[in-house]
């Protein structure tokens, strides 16, 4: 056995409600994976015992195996400052504002720590490992709850000058839209983040009689799981609604492809897997408007590693620190 397939990386995907966490591989393998529900309002203490539990499970694990540990990467959301390693400003944990993690970080573990906001790990592990590999320049765009974002430039991971670039749905793109809990009106993600889209299902159906799939469950009960599948259906509110996601999402992309020209759009979360409904209006939004003949034909696809990116691309921080500069 070469000496390299004994070098693991501890891979740490913080999420909303869950920890997902594993022994990463440079070839992108993952041992000893593990999905730890957590209490995401149970405030910042709790998080940082969950967070030890994991780094020690997974220690352990690797001497048990005569794994040889470099690092471990953790991704977490919110704003993460790269000189400080603080979470400026997090909408999932209570307590995590102005959080100094890298700090609380290093004093559990002997190993270099580093650290990535969620979507810039996950677009790590789409570079290495999944669907970004072929692509040099990309995009990604994450839909769930919310909207998140991650660069890849020149085959690096592009955080900007103080770690909070890739904030893309952030972008303001009707200034007189809804209110934003950021603080602005009419941001991409009250658009089409998940909310957004069970939101306007609910006002369409209350405004057209219709019999579809959709329309036959209880109004408080849909979700996005439940458009997705209704549209692929057939159903009329479910298509119309993943139309209208579509629009606004191919209008900000316009922007990134005419300042960015990337070589590739990845788009994954679990709206993603709506499919044709929603890529077929993107693609045919930003056909039309997109400005230089080559932006015109950018691949749009879906990122391929699914609900592991985290992990692995937590991983990839710590296996590959000089492709980003959040070390």
């Amino acid at each position: 056995m070469n000496d390299d397939d004994l070098i693991r990386a501890i891979g740490i995907d913080l999420g909303g409600s869950a920890i997902k966490s594993g022994l990463v591989s440079s070839n992108g393998s993952i041992n000893g994976f593990s999905r730890v529900t957590i209490d995401r309002m149970a405030g910042s203490e709790y998080l940082l015992e969950n967070l030890q539990a994991e780094i020690d499970r997974l220690t352990a694990l690797a001497e048990e195996r005569g794994l040889q540990l470099i690092g471990v990467g953790v991704g977490s959301p919110g704003s993460i400052e790269r000189s400080t390693g603080r979470i400026h400003k997090s909408p999932n944990f209570r307590g995590w504002d102005d959080f100094p993690l890298r700090d609380k970080l290093v004093k559990m573990t002997p190993l270099p720590v580093y650290l990535a906001n969620d979507v810039n790990a996950a677009a790590m592990g789409e570079l290495k490992f999944g669907a970004g590999g072929d692509f040099r320049n990309f995009i990604m765009i994450t839909l769930g709850t919310g909207v998140g974002g991650a660069l890849v430039i020149h085959g690096r991971l592009y955080d900007g000058a103080e770690g909070f670039a890739g904030e893309i749905g952030h972008m303001v793109i009707a200034p007189d839209g809804p209110e934003c809990p950021c603080g602005n009106n009419g941001c991409l993600e009250q658009f089409v983040g998940a909310p957004a889209l069970v939101r306007r299902a609910r006002e369409l159906l209350e405004k057209i009689d219709l019999t579809g799939p959709l329309a036959q469950i209880d109004p408080e009960e849909i979700t996005v799981e439940e458009i997705g599948l209704a549209a692929a259906d057939g159903d009329p509110v479910a298509r119309a609604v993943l139309a209208e996601m579509g629009r606004w999402l191919g209008i900000a992309l316009i922007s990134l492809i005419n300042v960015l020209d990337p070589d590739c759009i990845l788009v994954g979360g679990g709206i993603a897997q709506a499919g044709p409904p929603l890529f077929d209006v993107i693609r045919r939004t930003v056909g039309n408007h997109a400005m230089s003949g080559a932006a015109r034909v950018v691949p749009i696809i879906t990122a391929t590693l699914g609900p592991r990116a985290g992990t692995a691309g937590a991983g990839a921080l710590a296996l590959w620190p000089e492709l980003t500069a959040s070390g």
